[in-house]
């Protein structure tokens, strides 16, 4: 049996652009347009970002850093939290997380020379690299 060494999420995390705008711009009472400005993105890219419907990439992490004095590394986790979760809800995730879960209750307990020539576990490997490849796909890179 394999142990479980993650927690589980209970909720959804919030989007780094959400933290940006409650926890920055509003606390300070800013204009999207000035920080929009300071960023050198536009407006629409800015609001794309606070309104959860773009993601907070590295160089925007960077110029982020340098305008809030939070670490680029914080704002490219709390966006790859709010990423990784959004992807693990889909029905692609789901199947892919039921295929791995069968080859480690199934192949995982094998000898290693078993499992290579074992026809369930060679089927599974294929199965699951398949769905692995569909999940690839869905990940966005802005």
């Amino acid at each position: 049996m394999v142990k479980k060494i993650y927690k589980e999420i209970e909720r959804k995390p919030s989007h780094a652009g959400r933290i940006l705008k409650y926890g920055f711009i509003d606390e300070h009472n800013l204009r999207i347009e000035t920080i929009a400005s300071l960023l050198g993105i536009t407006r629409g890219h800015l609001s794309r970002i606070v309104n959860e419907r773009s993601p907070i990439t590295p160089d925007i992490a960077i110029r982020l850093e340098i305008l809030t004095e939070t670490p680029a590394s914080q704002w490219l986790a709390l966006q790859a939290n709010c990423d990784a979760y959004a992807l693990s809800q889909g029905e692609e995730f789901q199947k892919y997380k039921k295929a791995i879960g069968e080859w480690v209750s199934g192949s995982l307990t094998m000898s290693s020379k078993k499992r290579r020539n074992d026809e369930k576990t060679i089927a599974l490997v294929k199965a699951a690299a398949v769905l692995a490849k569909q999940l690839g796909r869905k990940v966005k890179v802005s």
